[in-house]
């Protein structure tokens, strides 16, 4: 029993040649059709056209993506191109879903999206295949993302893991595609169900540390923090601000707050990221998903090097939970906070990865507006500004 994959890259301008050329090269040497294909691209392609290149190649093999804010193999990265991964496996089984309306009934969509786990499930248990996980997609744009997470945990009975990332724009917040098949939708979820005889290993690091004492969210609702102390919730950034005699003005509060985010405290003594999207007229925040009124929460802070130890950390994490398997691909699932902090140096985090994985192992990654992570057990969810990694087994 083997898995097989291998990563393909193209900035080609051309929509259609572009898709043909990264999956020509993640096709390349397999002597088998691929069981599942990934692709993440960003938004200077027309996608209908990217989709129809890359199963010109492909065939009709399940297909699962997503738009980006920038996108990465193992070998190349880039803000404006697409990468393909295709994976063939007899060890681990594909199965997708795909729905339609995320934002108007979130319930209803990951039950239509996920309406063949059970049986799927069942199927793959008989064969050997006791390990479940669901790798998704879904819309950037339509919040809630906490809820999201715990419906599709719920959907699966509570017998799978959950990992993916929210579809971007490259910071335009307009719209976000999702991918499943020749088909590209904004306000969708797509979930392809993987059933394997050896766990898909999981790991999560963010690598960020408290920068001030912890307050207490007084007022908000959904992703909306309106006070923090009983106070305007903007005002605890102008004072963190101030502290480090740090410009906060309307020129400047927005990348300010990117590279110091909302932490919020969980019960294991962590802190789960929020990133701060706008402020509001009247000094609310806007964030990528939910803090509860009563949360207790601080202001983050982090280095380059912190953040870089942090992919490292996260691939650790991911090795470790193979329980013993090799590692086959890897999929990076990554914010976009982080490239805009790490600028540059972005590339490293690939260097961290193969450090723990060694070479010869393939990296697709994109750059998300939130990461998912959630084991059986209920650990962790919806993220900001953090590095999840899931590694296939052999």
């Amino acid at each position: 029993m083997t898995t097989r994959a291998k990563s393909g890259y193209s900035d080609e301008r051309s929509a259609r040649s572009a898709g043909q050329s990264a999956a020509r090269q993640a096709l390349e040497g397999m002597s088998t059709s691929p069981d599942l294909v990934l692709v993440f691209a960003s938004t200077n392609y027309a996608f209908p056209e990217l989709l129809r290149g890359v199963r010109e190649v492909t065939g009709t093999a399940p297909l699962l993506g997503a738009s980006t804010a920038g996108q990465f193999t193992e070998k190349s990265g880039g803000a404006e191109s697409v990468v393909v991964m295709a994976v063939s496996s007899d060890s681990i089984r594909f199965r997708t879903g795909f729905a339609k309306g995320l934002r108007q009934n979130q319930r209803a969509t990951v039950e239509a999206a996920l309406s063949g786990f059970a049986e799927a499930n069942r199927a793959a248990r008989a064969g050997g295949l006791t390990h479940a996980t669901c790798i998704v997609c879904a819309d950037g744009l339509a919040g809630h993302g906490e809820d999201l997470v715990e419906q599709i945990h719920t959907a699966t009975g509570m017998l799978a893991q959950v990992v993916g990332g929210a579809a971007a724009d490259a910071a335009k917040f307009e719209r976000t595609d999702v991918f499943h098949g020749e088909e590209s939708a904004p306000d969708a979820l797509a979930v392809a169900m993987a059933f394997s005889r050896t766990p898909i290993g999981l790991g999560v690091s963010h690598g960020l540390t408290a920068g001030c004492d912890s307050m207490i969210v007084t007022r908000a609702s959904d992703n909306v923090l309106y006070e923090i102390n009983s106070r305007p919730a903007v005002r605890a950034y102008e004072d963190f601000a101030a502290s480090l005699g740090a410009p906060f003005t309307p020129e400047t509060r927005d990348a300010f707050m990117i590279t110091h985010e909302i932490g919020m405290l969980t019960p294991s003594g962590e802190h789960k990221i929020r990133a701060p999207l706008k402020v509001t007229d009247e000094g609310a925040l806007v964030l990528a998903s939910e803090v509860p009124t009563g949360t207790s929460v601080t202001i983050m802070r982090g280095t380059k090097d912190g953040l870089i130890s942090a992919a490292e950390s996260a691939a650790r994490a991911a090795v470790k939970n193979l329980n013993g398997g090799a590692a086959r691909a890897v999929l990076s699932f990554d914010c976009i906070c982080r490239r805009l902090f790490l600028g540059d140096e972005y590339r490293r985090q690939v260097g961290a990865f193969r450090s723990v994985i060694g070479d010869d192992v393939p990296i697709v990654g994109w750059e998300t507006y939130g990461e998912i992570a959630m084991t059986k057990n209920q650990q962790a969810g919806w993220h900001n500004s953090t590095s999840v990694l899931a590694i296939l087994p052999d």
